[in-house]
Parts: structure tokens; C-alpha cells; sequence
């Protein structure tokens, strides 16, 4: 999102800070575990204002996309256990020597034999549970990668939140200024030295100064109501978010960042693809193998009113690569896995360090504004005060320094904004807090 600059004052109460954003996205995914409880203590009573930490933690515990893994879940670990089932035994009757012709046309010579039968599928049913317990370590993959995309959603939507907040000071400190203009030059109209006309332009300044923040309210309302709803909230239970744009941009490591996108899930998404691949390949080769089928029983043989024990054993004909093109493609996907995990690895590298530069970058800018430029505009707003109060400046010139100034603390808030839009993004791609990863102070 882009700030777009608008003519308002900079309250000075924005400076202190009070918020952070170096809470790693991933941190957040494993503290929700426990923060759910507290939060639904919490919900009971409505906050009047709520914090990063908390945004983040509440939208992993409730954002409706989320919810749905915990039964994928379940659901694979169901199907764990039924591969872990092997076939089951077979139960057979077969009677002989009966119905026939001769010493044969009764029952009297009749043989019965009640077996039971079983096929050996031991190590086929170790290669689907590995199977089984691959395609559920992907679903934990892919709720890591959910978790962070709603991690960093909820970041962005409370970024604007805080960022429409800071424009609402500026927007009202602005509208404050004008007021008190309009006031001094009415004051100077009475006593006849300056023309009514005067007073006509300071009133239009202000009407515009009016509009400009209710525009901002309004904005600042959508942006609350858009942070709300990552937890599945109708409407705002907070009157407004807690921190502030002035806190300072990190230096960030470059070279260490790109280090680390080794931990961001997208990439275990291939690595577990290929481990899936690798058990489907163990299982196509255990089905190809020798699968020996176990019959056992008794025998009663009607002639000797006798019994027997029988067993047998039957073994498949065939050639054992009956699998073997059915295990070239899985090879071939495997190894496509692997060469697309090489492209994602690179593409995110190179992601990184352009947010990386741009991250500094936007730190140089704000920092520039933060030490020089706005300093030396507040000496030169001092200046003109003190002479228009003497009468060697007009009204005008007092608003163009006032204006001057606004401009720059507005271009500072417009930095900051966006070093912090960067860092998040750093973190999403990384995996890591920053206050680990980088050489921020």
C-alpha cells in the first residue's frame, strides 16, 4: 500500500514508540499454541487498543482458512493407521471326492479340509505407512506456509492500521494549525490590517484541512475493520492499535538473510515431495517383489474317520520389474522436485536481497528526514514565527514553512511505512525474526 502525501501536521506525541514489529512470524505460529486460551479470556472484554503481538496471535488461532488443517490432519493420521492394516485372512472350505460315480456317489469318501490363508505383505505395508506419514508431514508443511501467509497479512493490515492512525494525528495537528491561523487573521482583519478577503482564504483552508482528516477517519476505520476480520471478527473490538511508524527501520544483513531462506516452508514443500516420492518408489519396488501367499488347515477324510494337517505355499510367476516403468516416473518426478526446490531457492534469494535493498534504502530515507531535513525546517519554522509575531512575515509565509514542514514529516511517515512493509516481507520469506537475522539495533 502507498502513502499517498496530503497537507497535515505531524504530532509530535507520534515520536515516542511504542510498538514493535520484530516478533518473527514463525515465533507467532508456535506461541498461538498457547496463547489460544488467553485469548478467549480476553475476548470477554473488549481492549482499547491491541498490539502486534496480539493481532498475530489471535488471527492464528482464529483466521477461518486455518481452521480446516487441524481435520486434514486427523484425516492423515487415519489414514497413517488403515495403511499400517494388512490384508485379511481368507477363510476357504473345500470338500473332494464327493457326488462322483462308484466308490465315489456319496459322501463316504468325501474329504473335507477347512484352511485358512494369508499373503505376507510385511515390508508393502511399511512402504505405505512411509507413504502415508510423508503426505501427512506435507500437510504440516502447508499449514506452516498458511500460517505465515495469514502471519503476514495480519501484519500488513496492522501496519495500515498504524500508519492510518499516525495520518489521523497529522491530519488533526494540521486541522489545529489552521484553526489557529484563521483566528489570528480574523483578529488582524478586526483591527484593519489585513483585507476580509484574507480571512475568506484562511476559512476555505481550513474546511479543506477538515475534509482531509475525515477523509483519514474514514480510511482508519476500513483499516481496523480489514485487521479484525483475520480473526474472524464483523466489526472492530478495539478503539485503536497500539505502536507507531516512528519506531526505527533495522539494518539488516544481507548476507546472512539470504542464509537463512533455507528455513522458509515453500521450500520443505519440494523436500517433502521428494521424500514422498522416495517411499512411493520403496513401495512400487516392495509390490514387484515376492509376495508369498500361507495356507494351513484340516483335513477330515470320511473313509478312515481320520484328520490331517495340510499347508502349502504359493509363490507369484513373473518378472520382478513389472514396476519398473511405474518407478522411472516416479524418479522423474523426483528429480523434478528437486529442480524446482533449486528455482525457488534461487528466485527467493534474489527476493530477498532486492527487499533487503529496498528495506536500507527506505532506513536512508527516513533517517535523512528524521536528522536533517526536519530539524532544519522546525529551526527555519522557529525563524519565521518569531518574525511574522514581529510583523516582518505575512500569515503565508508563516503557512508555507508550516507546510514546508508538514511535507517532510509526511515524506518521513512515508519511509517509514515502507521499510516496515519490507521488513515484513523479509520475515515471511525467511522464516526468522530479523532481531536474529540481521544487524539491526
Amino acid at each position: 500500500m502507498h502513502l499517498t502525501p496530503f497537507n497535515v501536521g505531524l504530532s509530535n506525541a507520534g515520536s515516542r514508540v511504542r510498538g514493535s514489529f520484530s516478533a518473527a512470524l514463525l515465533l507467532c505460529f508456535l506461541a498461538g499454541l498457547w496463547y489460544k486460551d488467553a485469548a478467549r479470556a480476553q475476548n470477554s472484554s473488549a481492549p482499547s487498543t491491541i498490539s502486534y503481538e496480539q493481532a498475530v496471535f489471535r488471527s492464528l488461532n482464529e483466521h477461518p482458512d486455518l481452521a480446516g488443517y487441524e481435520f486434514r490432519m486427523q484425516a492423515a493420521d487415519a489414514r497413517v493407521r488403515q495403511a499400517g492394516v494388512g490384508p485379511r485372512p481368507e477363510l476357504g472350505l473345500e470338500i473332494e471326492d464327493v457326488a462322483g460315480t462308484g466308490d465315489f456317489n456319496a459322501v463316504e469318501s468325501a474329504q473335507t479340509t477347512l484352511g485358512v490363508s494369508w499373503l505376507l505383505q510385511c515390508e508393502v505395508i511399511d512402504r505405505r505407512v512411509q507413504v502415508a506419514s510423508g503426505r501427512t508431514s506435507m500437510i504440516t508443511t502447508q499449514q506452516q506456509i498458511a500460517a505465515l501467509d495469514v502471519a503476514a497479512d495480519t501484519a500488513r493490515y496492522f501496519l495500515m492500521a498504524l500508519a492510518q492512525q499516525d495520518r489521523l494525528s497529522l491530519a488533526r495537528r494540521a486541522e489545529i494549525q489552521a484553526r489557529e491561523g484563521l483566528a489570528d487573521i480574523r483578529r488582524h482583519v478586526r483591527v484593519g490590517k489585513l483585507p476580509q478577503a484574507e480571512a475568506s482564504r484562511a476559512r476555505a483552508e481550513v474546511e479543506q484541512r477538515s475534509l482531509a482528516a475525515e477523509d483519514v477517519e474514514h480510511e482508519y476505520a476500513i483499516a481496523k475493520y480489514q485487521l479484525a476480520a483475520q480473526w474472524g471478527e464483523r466489526s472492530p473490538q478495539f478503539a485503536e492499535v497500539d505502536g507507531s511508524l516512528a519506531i526505527s527501520i533495522p539494518a539488516v544483513d544481507i548476507a546472512s538473510l539470504r542464509l537463512q531462506i533455507s528455513n522458509n516452508p515453500n521450500l520443505a514443500t519440494f523436500l517433502n515431495r521428494e521424500r514422498i516420492a522416495d517411499a512411493e518408489i520403496a513401495l512400487a519396488q516392495a509390490e514387484a517383489g515376492i509376495q508369498w501367499r500361507i495356507n494351513a488347515g484340516i483335513r477330515r477324510i470320511e473313509a478312515t474317520d481320520d484328520f490331517s494337517l495340510v499347508a502349502g505355499i504359493s509363490i507369484p510367476l513373473g518378472r520382478r520389474n513389472r514396476n519398473h516403468a511405474e518407478i522411472e516416473a516416479l524418479m522423474a518426478e523426483q528429480s523434478q522436485y528437486r529442480s524446482e526446490r533449486q528455482a525457488l531457492e534461487v528466485a527467493l534469494e534474489t527476493r530477498v536481497y532486492v527487499m533487503a535493498q529496498q528495506l536500507m534504502h527506505s532506513r536512508h530515507v527516513a533517517d535523512a528526514y528524521l536528522k536533517r531535513i526536519i530539524p532544519s525546517l522546525e529551526q527555519a519554522l522557529a525563524d519565521i514565527e518569531s518574525a511574522y509575531k514581529q510583523g516582518k512575515y505575512s500569515y503565508y509565509e508563516l503557512a508555507s514553512a508550516q507546510q514546508d514542514l508538514i511535507d517532510a514529516r509526511l515524506s518521513f511517515l512515508e519511509a517509514q511505512y515502507r521499510g516496515h512493509l519490507y521488513w515484513i516481507e523479509i520475515e515471511k520469506l525467511t522464516g526468522l525474526s530479523l532481531a536474529r537475522s540481521g544487524g539491526g539495533k
